[in-house]
């Protein structure tokens, strides 16, 4: 399915090359009304991802079940124009969210005071998910008229991180190896305090290659994919546990992966979350 995307995605850009190309050659050097609505050497660029809102809309259209629109992160774009026909343009994608879990569990020192007791302590689970991802490209753009293409080349790279945090209620001790907690022991009496099972950085380069329709003066609709060599390392990641020796509460910091590389050739186009293999839509306006 996904090598059928990628084909009728691939074949669309050719076709609007190839239309966009001989309109090039039917027009003249460009008409008043046009160059009105195109953007001009000096002039700038700000605009957003724009995909969540066409995918909404093809899912109405497909009667998806539990279809959602999630604005919640974007991507965000800069463009300054070098000429008339050339731009520098960054795309900047930022995903940082802070997931805090409260459970109510019981207080193991009110309990062994009176079994009957109903006080509680709270225990908490915190996962930290960090993503930014930049890229970087230049664009030469064909044609004169309100629709016209681009293509040119990016550079990029990228850091994604996700550590979970686990705080206690009930402490641990000699008295009370295992206290009563929400989240469960290991084989050896351990309870985990921290996991950080993602930690890696990605840098790449590629072409680019798109479309801008101009819906009004200095205001375009665009779409972009990208075909980008792309290289993946991934940090060790490791684990962090707790329990009682002896007399003592040792904490335990473990390594549960050596880490990882990842060399990739693919299209995509740009998200907060990374790069996904689909066209990426955006709104932009200049002054």
């Amino acid at each position: 399915m996904n090598n059928i995307k990628k084909v009728i995605t691939l074949s669309f850009f050719v076709l609007c090359f190839i239309s966009m190309q001989a309109q090039t050659k039917d027009n003249e050097t460009g008409s008043k009304k046009n160059t009105d609505f195109l953007p001009k050497a000096g002039e700038f660029g700000i605009g957003v991802d724009a995909t969540p809102v066409f995918n909404y809309l093809g899912n109405i259209f497909n009667n998806t079940v539990g279809n959602t629109l999630d604005l919640s992160s974007t991507v965000l774009y800069g463009k300054y124009y070098l000429s008339d026909e050339t731009a520098v343009r960054t795309a900047l994608g930022i995903s940082s969210t802070n997931n805090k879990t409260l459970d109510y569990i019981r207080d193991d020192a009110a309990w062994l005071t009176d079994p009957l007791s109903n006080k509680q302590v709270t225990d908490t689970r915190n996962i930290n998910n960090q993503q930014y991802f930049v890229s970087l490209a230049y664009q030469k753009f064909i044609g004169k008229s309100r629709i016209r293409g681009f293509y040119g080349a990016q550079v990029l790279c990228g850091y994604n991180s996700i550590k979970t945090n686990y705080t206690y209620g009930n402490p641990m001790s000699e008295v009370n190896p295992m206290p009563s907690s929400k989240y469960a022991y290991d084989a050896s009496g351990s309870r985990v305090l921290q996991n950080i099972t993602v930690n890696s950085f990605k840098v790449g380069c590629g072409g680019i290659v798109g479309f801008e329709y101009y819906v009004l003066p200095k205001v375009c609709i665009g779409g972009e994919v990208s075909l980008n060599l792309i290289y993946t390392n991934g940090q060790q990641l490791s684990s962090k546990s707790e329990k009682v020796v002896g007399d003592k509460v040792v904490a335990n910091d473990l390594a549960t992966s050596p880490g990882s590389s990842d060399l990739s050739i693919k299209t995509s186009r740009f998200t907060p979350n990374g790069f996904q293999e689909q066209l990426g839509f955006y709104v932009m306006f200049h002054f």
